[in-house]
């Protein structure tokens, strides 16, 4: 059987497709943590300028 016979067949288009959605929902997290990160970052710097020493 070669690979584009494996490519082709059902079972393996639906490996296929779970590790495709894999990357993509770690992309997308990867994507979250660098945007949420630093909003958490200037929260806790606000904060603390606010605190009274």
């Amino acid at each position: 059987m070669s690979f584009v016979g494996f490519l082709r067949e059902e079972k393996a288009q639906s490996e296929w497709s779970s590790v495709y959605m894999l990357v993509i929902l770690i992309i997308a997290a990867l994507l979250l943590i660098s945007v949420i990160k630093p909003m958490f970052r200037q929260s806790q710097r606000i904060v603390q300028k606010t605190q009274p020493t």
